[in-house]
């Protein structure tokens, strides 16, 4: 109830870690989330692991379904952003993209990332 009237004043919802833990189904039936962070687990390395490809893969259907954003966590390396940027997720996260930083050096970081992908 407190989700619901969260989300009923414009409040976002994610459900993290998906497919692993506490992270289920049924939460996706109960909770009005619409955000879906996979696991890291299914997606560091998974152009090299056809199993990760097919849960992610699932998961960002599933996502994609409810109307909700993906969010992919885990992106480590050049291969992970490669084949992450050949599927449809929304987001990515990852020490690839940037590692923990204080707040004061996010501008800098914006400018060098965008130079970067452009």
């Amino acid at each position: 109830e407190v989700l619901t009237r969260l989300r009923m004043h414009r409040f976002n919802l994610s459900i993290d870690d998906f497919g692993t833990g506490h992270s289920s189904l049924a939460q996706l039936c109960n909770i009005p989330f619409n955000e879906l962070k996979i696991d890291q687990s299914f997606v560091h390395d998974m152009s090299s692991n056809e199993t990760r490809q097919v849960m992610f893969n699932a998961s960002l259907g599933l996502a994609k379904q409810l109307g909700m954003k993906s969010v992919a966590e885990g992106v480590e390396d050049q291969v992970d952003w490669d084949f992450l940027r050949s599927t449809d997720c929304d987001i990515a996260q990852g020490y690839f993209i940037a590692k923990p930083m204080p707040a004061d050096d996010i501008y800098a970081w914006i400018i060098n990332w965008d130079a970067l992908i452009h």
